[in-house]
């Protein structure tokens, strides 16, 4: 199997052998209690309108959490799975509720990122949550919005409102394993427009030799009206990251593996205000991402696969949307949208060179109704019609509804939908596994919920049943020759995950806040006859927040989960045990005068407190007791 090389290689591996990943776990401090988003319906609307299972992870979440990747932000949502392959920049995948990585949907302010090769999943490795502002993840298939990948759930990255007086900042914190992150800031949104520029990076030496990592990035936006009834809106988004590999395949201890990622996001939206009832947005990214994997040999190996491999891949999205409002109680809108994957992957090594190259185009129709029969009770739905160059023509349908139960303090909420995910150019066209007949892979999914208010609004309570059936999954296929002779990609797989999501807070005094959750979900595949690779059946964290005066926050986090099956990257026993970790999370502000005068913030955590030794993947151990300990100055 050593004809699989660089990262392409080993995500085919991924694809073929550890067909599946998405545990749940939940949620790790203090959220908004009925926040706006845009994700579930691509309107503004509060989590109380409308009947998608959202979770948002809020700027002051992120602060509090000391977060450095994403990755960290996300931990502990419901039915979210984001297991990390060893130390800070390894690679990093998110999923839902049971669906691989290449089943989760991931926008960057709207602009869809994942990629055109490989398995279509986004490594989110080496994007800071650096000035995010917010993070919305929507559980269950969204493909009648958004089209491929959604299968199981979008996440979608939102950076600042420019609003408010121009502010600027500068921060750095230091820890653990040499690490240092830095970062800088300026926004403003008075007069005409506003902005938001930020700056930072991440350098970390690891927990083994050849682990280093170094990531700088920017991220860059505004909105700028014109005349009175036209906004244009623009974001650029940079990443660089460096990463030495200390683990892969065949080699557990490789000192010179390394891997030097790019990426580079454009995007834009006009927005033009017909009437008070029609509103048309018009809207373009391009997503340009390159990678280089190489491996030269290690000393004293006897078998050595020497490689260097160069992936670029090129996303470019474009599309047009009206939206209808008739009324306060129904909203329409439909839509265009056209999208172009491009990649090239060229290869050297000791078995041979080869070069892949490919582009996909895919035309989509959609149409959507938010339908408010009364406060308190509503309906979606939605239909999107997509046609693949490649794959053929794709039906998304889904339906939701909510209604509030009066004097319970509960909502009931249903939903079902169909979800897909074209193959990528990678899956169609590499040279030792592609198969160009591939149609597309699908889910229908339903679920149904409850959230309750109690004790006066200061406690909460939900809870979310779910059912996936995967189909027509691509899989690895030995029972045909395929290019080379040992077999190729097919559409042969079928699994699927079922569970519970529940969730709870409790405001117990002004100073003591408590959170909890459970994640239960029962998994099979039954291409492989077993429990899908990469989901623990259970999953759970419990939190303590203390806040004993306005500038003082602290929390205490407690997260385990039980034993999952996986893929070791150099074969043996496949359980990965399960763990338990506890983390410490502080942040004191300290404001020389009004909120508009300089401020400081003071943040550290410790993470893994009792240092226990434990993997987040099988393979790959994770690091034990660390700490980060910062300052960030606001002007």
């Amino acid at each position: 199997m050593k004809v699989f090389a660089g990262r392409l290689r080993s995500a085919m591996l991924l694809a073929m052998f550890l067909p599946w990943g998405a545990a749940s776990s939940v949620a790790a401090g203090p959220v908004e209690t009925d926040p706006v988003v845009v994700t579930a319906t691509r309107i503004e609307e509060k989590v109380s309108e409308q009947a998608s299972s959202v979770s948002v992870v809020t700027r002051e979440e992120i602060e509090l959490d000391g977060a450095v990747l994403v990755g960290d932000a996300l931990q502990g949502l419901p039915g979210v799975d984001v297991q990390r392959k060893g130390s800070p920049g390894s690679m990093e995948n998110i999923k839902i509720r049971g669906g691989l990585a290449s089943h989760t949907l991931v926008l960057i302010d709207g602009f869809p990122v994942n990629s055109p090769a490989i398995d279509g999943a986004y490594d989110v490795s080496t994007l800071p949550v650096g000035r995010f502002d917010r993070i919305e993840v929507v559980r269950g298939p969204q493909s009648a919005l958004y089209g491929s990948n959604a299968m199981s759930g979008v996440v979608n990255f939102l950076p600042p409102r420019p609003e408010g007086p121009a502010r600027f900042g500068v921060g750095a914190a230091a820890g653990s394993f040499s690490t240092l992150q830095w970062n800088g800031f300026a926004a403003g949104g008075a007069g005409r427009g506003g902005y938001h520029l930020g700056v930072g990076g991440v350098t970390s030496e690891g927990i083994h030799p050849n682990d280093d990592t170094s990531i700088v990035s920017f991220l860059g936006g505004g909105d700028v009206p014109v005349g009175e009834k036209n906004r244009l809106h623009a974001l650029v988004l940079s990443t660089d990251g460096e990463k030495g590999v200390p683990i892969d395949f065949g080699t557990p201890h490789d000192i010179n593996h390394r891997s030097t990622r790019r990426g580079l996001l454009v995007g834009g939206r006009w927005e033009t205000r017909i009437s008070s009832a029609l509103t048309v947005t018009a809207s373009g990214s391009r997503f340009d991402e390159y990678y280089h994997d190489r491996d030269p040999a290690d000393p004293g190996e006897a078998s050595p696969y020497v490689y260097d491999d160069v992936l670029k891949t090129v996303k470019t999205d474009v599309g047009i949307m009206a939206r209808i409002a008739t009324g306060e109680r129904s909203v329409t809108f439909a839509g265009f949208e056209f999208t172009k994957n491009r990649a090239t992957d060229t290869l050297q090594s000791n078995f041979g060179d080869t070069y892949t190259a490919g582009t996909l185009i895919d035309r989509s129709v959609f149409l959507q109704e938010e339908w408010r029969s009364g406060k308190g009770a509503g309906v979606s739905a939605g239909l999107r019609v997509d046609r693949d160059s490649e794959a053929g023509t794709v039906v998304s349908p889904r339906v939701a509804a909510f209604h509030d139960v009066p004097g319970l303090g509960a909502r009931l909420r249903a939903a079902a939908g169909r979800g897909f995910r074209t193959p990528t150019i990678s899956e169609t066209s590499d040279p030792f596994l592609g198969n160009p007949a591939l149609s597309p892979e699908f889910t229908w999914s339903y679920e149904v919920g409850a959230d309750i208010a109690l004790a006066g609004g200061e406690a909460a309570v939900s809870m979310t049943w779910f059912f996936l059936d995967f189909r027509d999954l691509i899989q690895y296929d030995d029972t045909v020759p395929g290019p080379v002779g040992f077999g190729q990609l097919s559409n042969i797989g079928k699994s699927f995950s079922r569970g519970m999501e529940l969730g709870g807070t409790w405001q117990l005094t002004r100073i003591v806040g408590l959170s909890g959750t459970y994640t239960y979900s029962d998994t099979w595949n039954s291409t492989y006859g077993q429990r899908i690779r990469g989901v623990p059946t259970q999953r759970g964290s419990a939190s303590i927040l203390l806040t004993p005066t306005t500038a003082f926050t602290g929390r205490v986090d407690w997260r385990l989960e039980s034993d999952q099956l996986d893929v070791p990257p150099n074969g043996g026993d496949p359980r990965r045990p399960g763990y338990a970790r506890v983390d410490l999370h502080a942040r004191f502000l300290w404001r020389t005068g009004s909120r508009e005068a300089p401020q400081v913030a003071l943040t550290g955590k410790i993470q893994n407190l009792l240092n226990r030794d434990y993997e987040e993947r099988k393979g790959y151990p994770a690091p034990g007791i660390n700490f980060l300990i910062g300052a960030e100055l606001s002007i």
